[in-house]
């Protein structure tokens, strides 16, 4: 990831003048100079950063000697203070990779568990994943495949994203009611009243580009269809149509997928959220949701938990489902 790209993510995640910003670096010292850089693109906008390193390596010794003792109260209470946090992943953060004992490995847990919601607390989290060999094996995609559809994801102008977004925003926070057309017969309905459509064009999740919404729970009905069809840890699946009722998978007309959908608890069949992908540069499904449902010109529908972004289902487990469709509103219109 070069310099201009950092300068341009740390401008679009929305750092001002005075701000405090906790520069959260989960990777090892070799690629720190990341983590300098995303420093130094922050104090060009006059602003203060702070910088908390979590290494594999240093945690495993760190925490062979943790007792009761540390990490206090004070600790996270220090870390619940700032007015934004960018959180950069060079691997997946918190996994240890190491066997430091059962009491130490719980004091680690424990300690992991008070992080998140402390810094949680500030205006805004962004989380960033760096194109790296680490984060490809994560992806299951090919490295040199998975650098290149990051690397393109990364370069976009977020001055136009976001504003492609408000205006996708404003024509769709009119309608209380969509409904999603896929394949040649298939529509999902949806009641949107009460609820708020939410951006993210760079705030939020990195590589970025979407504007979603929470749907009333109960009230998803209808059928959808997908041509293609990646389920994370499950497999890609071709020609598959989904029944919905009262807000829940009912099930599908594949065999895997519907024993897919009967093992989930009833919580996570809900379908929580309805959003569109955004970015002009991720042009093809790959499998790789992080990337996949920020596709323009492409829908996704997912269950499971949206208690965080304004819809009231508790669940375990969030799973994008993405796709292409159209949307129309109450009055047969197409919106998108």
């Amino acid at each position: 990831m070069d310099k201009q790209t950092i300068v341009d993510i740390v401008k679009a995640s929305g750092v001002k003048e005075g701000e405090m910003v906790f520069i959260h670096y989960w990777g090892e010292n070799e690629n720190k100079e990341l983590a300098d850089q995303f420093m130094c693109a922050v104090t060009a906008l006059h602003a203060t950063p702070v910088l908390l390193q979590q290494s594999r390596k240093l945690n495993r010794e760190l925490f062979l000697n943790v007792d009761e003792h540390c990490f206090d109260d004070r600790y996270f209470d220090m870390l619940s203070h700032f007015d934004a946090v960018i959180d950069i992943f060079t691997y997946r953060p918190v996994v240890l990779n190491a066997d430091i004992g059962d009491s130490q490995m719980k004091l680690y847990r424990r300690y992991m568990s008070q992080l998140f919601p402390a810094f949680m607390k500030s205006k805004r989290v962004t989380q960033i994943r760096i194109p790296t060999l680490e984060n490809a094996q994560e992806s299951g995609l090919e490295p040199n495949d998975f650098m290149q559809r990051m690397e393109l994801a990364y370069a976009i102008s977020y001055d136009d994203l976001k504003i492609a977004c408000q205006n996708q925003i404003d024509q769709l926070a009119k309608q209380s009611h969509l409904t999603l057309c896929t394949g040649d017969h298939a529509k999902l309905h949806f009641t949107l009243t009460g609820r708020q459509w939410i951006t993210d064009a760079g705030d939020g999740d990195m590589p970025c580009g979407e504007v979603f919404i929470a749907p009333l729970e109960d009230q998803t009905y209808g059928t959808v269809y997908y041509d293609d069809l990646f389920i994370e840890d499950l497999g890609h699946f071709t020609q598959v149509t989904i029944e919905v009722e009262k807000g829940c998978f009912m099930g599908a007309d594949q065999t895997e997928v519907n024993q897919f959908i009967n093992r989930l608890d009833p919580a996570d069949r809900v379908v929580c959220e309805l959003g569109l992908g955004m970015n002009p540069n991720i042009t093809s499904l790959c499998g790789y949701t992080v990337l996949d449902e920020k596709m323009a010109d492409t829908f996704h529908i997912a269950i499971g938990m949206n208690d965080m972004f304004g819809g009231q289902n508790h669940a375990s487990v969030h799973i994008d489902l993405v796709g292409r469709g159209s949307l129309i509103n109450e009055n047969g219109d197409c919106i998108w």
